[in-house]
């Protein structure tokens, strides 16, 4: 297949977890809501603006966390925020009440593009502004706070409004990178199962094709109209020069639909001699109790056993001992085993369009093998979502 499987990075989306389990109320709203959470980007939620320059939220603001939770990436899945030439703002409300807020651009430490994520200075304050529509990912280091809600708008309300702005899935969290390369004997797929044969009383086979690769997404360009094109491809942000040499060249770089890759990826995957730390959550308790730091500085600790650690940090640092793990124990919690979709890329290093998935586990047991003293062995098979 010439794609290579070297330390893959798994993006797991904690709001959409925290939603499904119950642990946040997010309902619908005229800016998104829960329309924006558990990654089905193909019809994007469409924003018609007014004289609120807030474009899209992601959550409520009367919404009371349960927890807090970590987060170190951000994803726009199935934009046309390029179309528009003015930048944007993302914003994270966090604690009790509507009082904390943070500018994630200006919070952000380490920010690092990972696909189309271009950062704009503006005085004091910095903002996401995308070359291209189509996907956003970028990360930073971890910020861990009780979020209540996102929200994505205009600073001072300068946006197009000749644009209708779109927006597939708003994606924040954390992600997971495996500790090292899967064993060599990997096996990776691409499923045609969306295509059924059938043989007539004649002797002649009649091909149904219901589907042929993952469902494409639909963009709303403010002046080439409505079409659908490959998940994660990107596109230009404007319609096509005068001059016939930039029409061809620009067209050759474009989205064009259903000319991607076909099928739909499987990935089956053994990672050999994983650490205790790197499989397993140290701690799996929604509290840090009784591990907890009073206010003299020493640990509130009632039982004899050693303050559990994770890569040698202990959990009384932790928010959230259980979310805030670095461990494959935390994907396979916060995807409720598989059952919540998540973004792959089998190849950290490698950011091309055509290295990222919606993909979801398909097993239904987490099965690993010990093999040595707190040291074991991990399969898995990914499967890419149609």
């Amino acid at each position: 297949m010439g794609k290579q499987v070297k330390t893959p990075r798994f993006y797991v989306d904690m709001p959409t977890f925290l939603h499904a389990t119950g642990q946040l109320g997010w309902d619908l709203s005229e800016k998104g809501g829960a329309e924006l959470l558990y990654m089905n980007p193909s019809n994007p939620f469409m924003r018609f603006e007014d004289s609120d320059s807030t474009l899209f939220l992601s959550g409520t603001s009367g919404n009371t966390p349960k927890t807090a939770f970590p987060m170190n990436f951000c994803a726009l899945l199935n934009h046309n925020f390029a179309s528009d030439s003015n930048y944007l703002k993302i914003v994270g409300y966090h604690g009790f009440d509507d009082a904390n807020s943070i500018n994630f651009a200006n919070e952000w430490v380490n920010p690092t593009q990972i696909l189309n994520s271009n950062f704009t200075a503006d005085g004091e304050n910095n903002y996401i502004d995308p070359e291209y529509n189509g996907t956003t990912i970028w990360s930073f280091n971890t910020i861990d706070k009780y979020w209540r809600s996102f929200l994505i708008s205009a600073p001072n309300g300068d946006y197009d409004d000749s644009v209708s702005h779109q927006l597939g899935s708003l994606v924040v969290g954390k992600y997971w990178d495996a500790p090292n390369s899967p064993d060599l004997n990997l096996t990776m797929s691409r499923r045609f199962d969306g295509i059924k044969k059938q043989k007539t009383i004649g002797g002649k086979t009649l091909a149904n094709i219901y589907y042929d690769g993952p469902t494409e997404w639909t963009m709303n360009h403010p002046s080439d109209g409505t079409y659908k094109y490959p998940p994660f491809e990107l596109d230009f942000s404007q319609t096509y020069s005068s001059d016939p040499i930039m029409q061809e060249n620009q067209f050759n770089q474009s989205a064009k639909s259903g000319l991607g890759r076909k099928g739909l990826r499987s990935w089956k995957l053994t990672f050999s001699y994983i650490s205790e730390d790197d499989m397993w959550t140290a701690y799996e308790s929604s509290s840090r109790a009784p591990f907890e730091y009073t206010e003299d500085g020493e640990i509130n600790a009632i039982t004899d056993s050693a303050i559990p650690t994770d890569n040698g940090v202990e959990v009384s640092y932790a928010n959230n001992p259980m979310l805030s793990d670095d461990s494959f124990n935390f994907v396979w919690n916060c995807t409720l085993g598989g059952t919540l979709p998540f973004i792959f890329q089998p190849d950290k290093t490698n950011s091309h369009p055509d290295q990222f998935s919606i993909c979801t586990f398909n097993q239904k047991t987490l099965s690993v093998q010990q093999v040595a003293y707190n040291t074991y062995t991990l399969s898995v098979t990914i499967d890419e979502v149609a």
